[in-house]
């Protein structure tokens, strides 16, 4: 299996969260939701972490300066795929590279471990939900392709 990267989004400003503070710096269960995406990813013994950061200027890498990551600033902010750019020459060419969104402290090694074992190409991970409002739409196909 080739190498890992690992990109993660974290440069969001969390306009719901009524804060000036990164919505990645945020705490739950006492450390900040950055931080639990950064311990999982660690988990994965990738050759690179990139975090992406923004909002909130240099807080997001001075709070995670404990990490061996690189820490690219985008400025402007033009969504994700422009995050996923800044990141690009941080990273392997000859390397698999997963993003994860810095927001998303839940995600576990395992489900991780699943996507890093499901072949070549593209995986994404994707939910149901039974009232999705607020969140980004994957449209599927009857058959359920993407």
């Amino acid at each position: 299996m080739s190498q890992l990267n690992i990109v993660i989004l974290a440069a969001g400003k969390g306009t719901r969260m009524y804060s000036d503070k990164p919505k990645v710096l945020h705490a739950l269960a006492g450390k900040p939701l950055v931080q639990h995406v950064l311990d999982c990813a660690q988990t994965l013994t990738p050759q690179q972490i990139c975090v992406v950061y923004g909002h909130g200027g240099e807080m997001v890498p001075q709070a995670m300066q404990q990490y061996a990551a690189s820490f690219v600033l985008q400025e402007p902010q033009l969504g994700t795929g422009h995050a996923v750019q800044q990141a690009m020459p941080q990273l392997q060419d000859d390397s698999r590279t997963l993003i994860l969104y810095g927001d998303v402290p839940l995600i576990q090694h395992n489900t991780l471990h699943q996507m890093q074992q499901a072949g070549e190409g593209l995986v994404l991970l994707t939910v149901n939900l039974d009232n999705p409002t607020g969140y980004g739409r994957i449209v599927r196909s009857a058959e359920g392709d993407v």
